[in-house]
């Protein structure tokens, strides 16, 4: 009787194993991003999409869009009264990353959840530019290796939905071949190194 006990005991919980649902997550959020090695912050949007791996470690893919626009104007001349100023020329910058990242949760019973994750994969950085005086346009693409880092905690909605709010370091520099009449060709860089604030969504679902 012992032996038949042991043995339902042990077939129990392995056919448990095989039927247990597959847990997916899909996170949307926005927030801002503030490159160091320029003024300002900027909106930024994103997603992650990962498989549950238990209750404490996700795995999967990450991808957002961050958009700086800078202008320069000049005055306006005519009649007394406030100045007017008009658009000159406008430079328009997007930070688009696609990565594979690693999250963990540090619990999965509460209320309040504490995480952190790290990614690293591509990152593009594309510039359009146009000149009004001359009509002239301009894009060039900056790409390379890069990674982010984060660190955050959810609130609980229901089982199933959580909000998060998290701190997050994104680095890398991208570069670009441009041609060069001495050189040949030159390589020109860009760092994206900087941090950046975001509230998502996160949805499971099986």
């Amino acid at each position: 009787m012992f032996v038949l006990w042991l043995a339902l005991g042990v077939r129990v919980p392995a056919a448990n194993a095989q039927i247990a649902p597959e847990v997916w997550s899909i996170q949307l959020d926005g927030g801002v991003f503030a490159p160091i090695e320029a003024s300002g912050a900027s909106p930024a949007a994103g997603m992650r999409y990962c498989k549950h791996f238990g209750g404490h470690l996700q795995g999967g893919m990450l991808t957002g869009w961050t958009f700086k626009r800078a202008k320069q104007e000049a005055t306006v001349g005519g009649v007394p009264g406030p100045e007017s100023h008009v658009e000159v020329a406008r430079t328009d910058a997007s930070l688009v990353p696609v990565m594979g990242f690693l999250q963990i949760d540090l619990t999965d019973t509460r209320f309040l959840v504490p995480f952190v994750g790290i990614g690293a994969g591509y990152e593009w950085l594309v510039l359009h530019g146009v000149d009004h005086e001359t009509g002239l346009q301009s894009k060039v693409t900056y790409s390379n290796l890069a990674w982010q880092t984060y660190a955050g905690v959810g609130f609980r909605l229901a089982s199933k939905w959580r909000l998060n709010s998290e701190l997050y370091y994104n680095g890398g520099s991208l570069e670009r071949e441009v041609p060069d009449a001495d050189l040949g060709i030159r390589r020109e860089a860009v760092h994206v190194n900087g941090v950046g604030v975001r509230f998502g969504l996160d949805m499971q679902f099986e």
